[in-house]
């Protein structure tokens, strides 16, 4: 009897379950769960999963981390043409003129969350691609994602500030501008040059050139009116392509566009990497007198700058190389006087520390003087520094 009324009791339990079960799936999506007590009857998830990161980690490599456990499904890579509007652009994983790879390998974490994809062919430093594909749930929910990235830089150059000059004539054609040194070759692309003073929107960001260990580039500030045909980016070998004035032969040239200053004699200059916004360099300018900084972001650089142990000495203007020889002479510049020493340190690049040192003792502003009849100048832009300081006696 025991075993019979255990039968019939449960009979028109499970029935009217299974009722409200059905009904209960028309209406509202479900998960269920058997356990050794009950069923448990709970609302699915019905949101698509998020992506929280997207990576580049190498030239075949990308990294995606999503809210929750994925699976990766249609993965397309597309070339884009540089001239291409993302925001407008409508991309398909169907055969496409554009297809640049797929997947070849995905590998997934433990966790579920992220999954490394391993492309079929290496992408191109510098080169505009779009990744495409399908990120669905356990659950299935799905979220079709696109993402613009660049290819990827494996042999980063490392540079340092060498040379600047904050003056600027529009009638010699002569505009400011800021030079560097190769400590090590590889490519520039993914440097970025900001100026405290200018603002973060008007940073000056490295196209991608295979530079020499011992290169000088000079970044001229502005295409100045008249010179916009000879005023030529040196983007390959050929290093005598740019003509406008203050070009040098024997280096390499770039030219910034706008017309806004690309330093200032109070400012603060950082050379970063542009994703990471890792600080390579640092340059601290200030005219003398003043006790702090005039604006919030150089406050900011600089003390990122000194915490780092980039900048020594301090984060202050008074702690900044002095800038008050810097009038609107152009033979004057404000000049690194060890980079020869820094060079022969570091002969093999390959011991090169995150960064490198640098105080105020390290800068001098230079300026012109005569050998016999000739005015050599200062400013030497694409040569070598001069080392004859300024004197306001």
């Amino acid at each position: 009897m025991k075993k019979f009324f255990g039968i019939q009791v449960l009979r028109p339990a499970v029935f009217t379950l299974l009722i409200v079960s059905a009904v209960l799936f028309v209406i509202t999506p479900f998960s269920c769960r058997l356990t050794e007590e009950e069923i448990e009857i709970f609302p699915a998830d019905t949101k698509a999963p998020s992506v929280e990161n997207f990576s580049v980690t190498g030239a075949s490599r990308l990294l995606i981390s999503c809210s929750e456990k994925i699976v990766l499904d249609e993965i397309c890579v597309l070339e884009l043409d540089e001239k291409a509007d993302f925001s407008q652009a409508e991309f398909t994983r169907e055969a496409d003129e554009n297809l640049f790879a797929v997947a070849n390998a995905i590998t997934y974490s433990e966790s579920r969350k992220c999954a490394e994809i391993e492309l079929s062919a290496p992408t191109q430093v510098g080169k505009s691609y779009v990744f495409s594909g399908v990120i669905y749930d356990t659950t299935g929910n799905s979220l079709d994602f696109s993402q613009k990235f660049f290819g990827y830089n494996e042999n980063p150059a490392r540079l340092i500030f060498n040379e600047v000059r904050t003056a600027y004539s529009k009638a010699k054609m002569a505009p400011e501008y800021v030079e560097f040194y190769v400590l090590k070759g590889g490519n520039t692309f993914g440097l970025e040059m900001v100026s405290a003073a200018n603002g973060e929107g008007k940073k000056y960001a490295f196209p991608s050139i295979e530079v020499k260990k011992g290169e000088l580039i000079t970044l001229h500030g502005r295409i100045v009116e008249g010179s916009e045909g000879s005023a030529i980016d040196e983007l390959g070998d050929e290093l005598n392509l740019s003509l406008a004035p203050e070009s040098s032969d024997s280096a390499r040239d770039l030219w910034k566009a706008g017309d806004d200053k690309i330093a200032s004699n109070n400012d603060v200059l950082l050379l970063r990497d542009g994703v990471s916004l890792e600080i390579k360099d640092a340059l601290l300018l200030s005219a003398s007198g003043k006790e702090a900084w005039s604006k919030k972001i150089m406050t900011e650089f600089a003390e990122n700058a000194f915490n780092l142990g980039i900048w020594t000495g301090g984060c202050l203007p008074e702690n900044a190389v002095c800038t008050d020889g810097m009038t609107s002479s152009l033979y004057r510049s404000i000049s690194r006087q060890n980079t020869s020493e820094i060079a022969a340190r570091y002969v093999d690049s390959t011991n090169l520390p995150d960064y490198i040192q640098t105080s105020p003792a390290d800068w001098i502003v230079t300026d012109k003087y005569y050998s016999g009849k000739i005015l050599v100048s200062g400013a030497t832009p694409g040569y070598e520094n001069s080392s004859n300081a300024y004197s306001a006696d």
